[in-house]
């Protein structure tokens, strides 16, 4: 008998059908969208985490500055003191900063005795500070082809604090304000101004404004700050711009942020600014706010970060108390900050 020799068969491999296809999509999309907010929050604190690293190398500079110039921090504004008309300022809070931020041979290009406009020193005004921007910044860290000339170069997305509009402020007293046509300048910052001249009359686009006083920027002390390094703010982050389009609005790239260069024009500070409204405050230019009271701002969610005049660096809420926000903007005005900031 002859015996048959049985060759099995291979089992059959059965493809993906359509329907479990899709699901498999369907699951690995659900992976997708509940890994990428993580992603994206990962990154994000990633970049919070080198802004304030940025602010803290500031706070140091601004103390080791203080360390070597008898007490003082570094000068705000130079502002318009020999020269007359309109003229802009090279001398100021950022371009001091930079010998104490191993900056030095970008300091030594800069030529602080110009006599004509500040971007005729170049190409100084093209290299970028990386401490000078935050890595939430989403426009180009240089401009080249503004609205305006000066606007052009690599820009700074921090101001210093000037103070703050506090409640009860006389707005018409020479004595704790500066006035100018692009907002007053209280005498109670970290960065002040005072006036060159006889005070002038009040007037400009607000109450206690002027647009013809003149001023300079005023040097002020560590002594000075008698409200306490660790509760006075020093510089802080700034990346305002405008929210609609129309003539004469600042809504383009860069906004209303100006480049590390350029320390003002005649009567406006562009280094630092005036507390008036609280973080991220959405206010544009054409709904009567100055510009020097512009609202410190950040690209980071719910919070803008500040150095501290003492070298610390804080977060603050945009639903911070209005006077607590004041209070820490103030150096001098013996106000107390409501909890913890």
């Amino acid at each position: 008998m002859i015996a048959r020799i049985a060759h099995a068969r291979p089992a059959e491999r059965r493809a993906f059908t359509l329907v479990e296809l899709l699901v498999v999509i369907a699951i690995i999309g659900v992976l997708v969208a509940l890994l990428l907010p993580a992603v994206q929050a990962a990154r994000e604190a990633a970049r919070r985490m080198q802004c304030a690293n940025n602010l803290k190398q500031q706070g140091l500079a601004a103390q080791n500055h203080a360390a070597a110039k008898r007490d003082a921090l570094p000068l705000g504004y130079e502002g318009d003191t020999e020269r007359t008309g309109a003229n802009f300022s090279k001398v100021h809070l950022f371009s001091e900063l930079l010998p104490y931020m191993e900056q030095e041979p970008l300091y030594n290009q800069i030529n602080f005795d110009y006599t004509g406009a500040p971007w005729d020193n170049e190409p100084a005004r093209d290299v970028v500070v990386a401490s000078y921007i935050c890595p939430s910044w989403t426009d180009p860290a240089v401009i080249v082809g503004g609205r305006y000339d000066y606007q052009n170069g690599a820009l700074v997305t921090y101001n210093g604090v000037g103070g703050a509009l506090v409640d009860g402020l006389d707005l018409g007293d020479p004595d704790l304000v500066v006035r100018s046509g692009y907002g007053v300048i209280p005498k109670n910052g970290t960065f002040q101004a005072e006036i060159i001249g006889a005070a002038a009359a009040t007037g400009g686009s607000r109450p206690g404004n002027s647009s013809s006083q003149k001023f300079k920027g005023r040097v002020v002390k560590l002594a000075e700050i008698t409200d306490g390094q660790s509760n006075t703010l020093l510089v802080g982050e700034f990346v305002h711009r405008d929210l609609v389009a129309a003539t004469g609005t600042w809504d383009d790239p860069p906004g209303n942020v100006r480049p590390w260069y350029l320390g003002g024009f005649q009567n406006a500070p562009y280094s630092f600014k005036v507390v008036e409204f609280t973080p991220n405050t959405q206010i544009n230019r054409d709904q009567g706010v100055q510009f020097n009271h512009l609202p410190f701002g950040s690209h980071h969610p719910g919070i803008t970060q500040f150095a501290l005049v003492d070298g610390s660096v804080h977060p603050i809420s945009d639903d911070v108390d209005r006077q607590s926000y004041h209070a820490l903007a103030t150096a001098n005005a013996g106000d107390l900050v409501n909890g913890a900031f």
